[in-house]
């Protein structure tokens, strides 16, 4: 439930909630070319920018800036981290960003919510609260008056283009799934209900031949291509199982790819791997099909760790050791 995340933000240190932020940045190629954290002393009132074009700064760029308060965001809070943004453009150290998103997970007073709603009013607020607010908070110990150049950049700001993330809007986002796999172990969810097996392709193509070729030696079939063994009145059921298998495979890592980061996927594949490699080396085994038969043995028992071992199936499990065959990595033959 999106409350348990929440929850979960509000046990964050302010370190880790940037750095959940950061990752999701990393999930949102479709609309940032690149990213950067910005925490720390001197960061210009920035934490984590998202970058639209490799023009980074001289390009549209997002600031978020993350806020873990123990109360709600205030109009004080944003008008001096906005203040931050301004006297840092004024000086010409970088552009004014097109978007600034506050990541508060505990919201925002009315007050401010109502000048997010009213970007005018907004920007006459951040006018008129500088010197209460801004003037002697910016930069220790010095005063930042509100100058001719400040005032500029503060009117040339699309102040439509601030928002607030609190935390139950953060856990709802669209594309935050797998952070929120890595950060808090959320569930990637089960898979679909599988479709009707596709004909074979081209992309089937060595491990299909492999196979082939260890059924063909067993049937006395020489040269035997897949057709052949699909016709084969004992083996063509079996092919097409071990064709169920891999499809299987394909499908979940297909979508599990969009659900978490791609460490969690490269995991899954040592697990099987290791687990089946000593099986797959075996010199007892009296020809390839024997090979493959003590490996789709194996396969299903292995236990798993990380967020997809109760989402991978025994033909998960097995369609993967075909994977490895098609991509080289353990081809079927001895």
């Amino acid at each position: 439930m999106i409350s348990d995340y929440v929850t979960a933000f509000f046990k964050m240190d302010p370190a880790h909630l940037e750095a959940f932020v950061a990752d999701w940045l990393n999930l949102r190629r479709h609309v940032y070319v690149d990213w950067t954290r910005c925490s720390g002393a001197g960061d210009g009132g920035r934490d984590v920018v998202g970058f639209e074009t490799n023009r980074r700064y001289e390009g549209p760029w997002t600031n978020y800036q993350c806020k873990l308060l123990r109360r709600n965001l205030s109009v004080t809070d944003a008008v001096r981290e906005l203040g931050k943004i301004f006297m840092h453009v004024a000086a010409g150290d970088f552009t004014l960003p097109t978007k600034y998103v506050f990541v508060a997970p505990k919201g925002t007073v009315r007050t401010l919510s109502d000048l997010v709603g009213h970007p005018e009013k907004f920007r006459r607020t951040v006018i008129e609260r500088w010197d209460a607010v801004c003037r002697d908070h910016l930069v220790k110990g010095q005063a930042t008056p509100l100058t001719p150049e400040i005032r500029a950049v503060v009117e040339a700001f699309d102040f439509t283009g601030v928002s607030v993330l609190d935390g139950a809007k953060l856990a709802a986002q669209e594309d935050i799934g797998p952070a929120l796999v890595r950060w808090f172990g959320a569930d990637p969810g089960p898979l679909p209900s599988p479709e009707a097996l596709p004909a074979v392709s081209l992309d089937e193509a060595p491990y299909l031949a492999q196979l082939a070729a260890a059924y063909g030696a067993r049937a006395e079939l020489v040269e035997a291509t897949t057709d052949d063994i699909l016709a084969h009145p004992k083996f063509g059921e079996q092919l097409r199982d071990q064709r169920l298998r891999y499809f299987h495979a394909s499908r979940f890592g297909r979508l599990y790819r969009k659900r978490v980061f791609e460490d969690v996927l490269v995991t899954f594949d040592e697990e099987i791997y290791h687990g089946v490699v000593d099986t797959h080396r075996d010199d007892g085994h009296r020809d390839a099909l024997a090979q493959v038969n003590a490996v789709m043995r194996v396969a299903p028992l292995l236990p798993l760790t990380g967020p997809l071992r109760d989402h991978a199936s025994s033909q998960v499990k097995q369609g993967t050791c075909h994977r490895f065959a098609n991509e080289g990595r353990l081809p079927w033959g001895i």
